[in-house]
């Protein structure tokens, strides 16, 4: 007797094939390793990586979004960790289709940045506001919540994305994401008030 098996639809295979994907890099891995018994913020893990944060941000990224990591602001920090019930399904029950793949919090926000930041690139700047907020809103996590940056540094870890990094720190103090007082900035807590000497510049269209 032949089992029936439920219809396929591409979303749902594409969906499981980001999945493996996912875990098809040696630094994502390594990350899932790293987090198993505790999570931990992505500056720390880019230490003990030996990796650039921006790196170990995109991979971490790409992590949450297919739903075997989570993330959780801890204080001045986010912290990740693994999803342990979505990496206990079987490889065989994702191929079959008999495990649900894990949900995206935020699927539009996922296509959004699958579209823009390639390979950890950021391969251009969306011109669509929506759009735009979403990538520096991204581009925020690289930073921790209440640490002072020189400018240097602040270009240092957005050159590592993409070459304008003027337009990205303009764009990013506009949106209230990092304020600036005489060359310092500071990533803004979600709840938190922009201000500083760029607060009032408008966003670059």
């Amino acid at each position: 007797m032949t089992t029936r098996q439920s219809p396929i639809t591409s979303s749902d295979v594409n969906a499981r094939a980001a999945v493996f994907r996912a875990l098809s890099h040696p630094a994502r891995l390594t990350l899932l390793r790293l987090t198993w018994h505790e999570p931990l913020a992505g500056d720390h893990l880019a230490r003990l990586m030996n990796l650039a944060p921006a790196t170990v941000s995109h991979h971490l990224a790409q992590l949450v979004e297919v739903g075997l990591m989570t993330a959780r602001q801890d204080g001045h920090s986010r912290r990740h960790g693994p999803d342990h019930a979505a990496l206990d399904a079987t490889l065989s029950g994702l191929i079959r289709g008999d495990t649900p793949t894990p949900p995206s919090a935020d699927p539009y926000r996922d296509r959004v940045l699958r579209a823009f930041l390639k390979d950890g690139k950021l391969t251009t700047i969306p011109a669509q506001l929506k759009k735009k907020t979403m990538v520096m809103h991204h581009l925020g996590t690289l930073f921790e919540p209440g640490r002072a940056y020189p400018e240097r540094e602040v270009n240092a870890v957005l050159g590592e994305l993409h070459p304008d990094v003027f337009t990205l720190r303009r764009e990013m103090v506009g949106m209230g994401i990092l304020t600036r007082t005489r060359g310092v900035y500071r990533r803004v807590m979600p709840d938190s008030p922009a201000t500083g000497d760029e607060a009032g510049d408008r966003p670059v269209e």
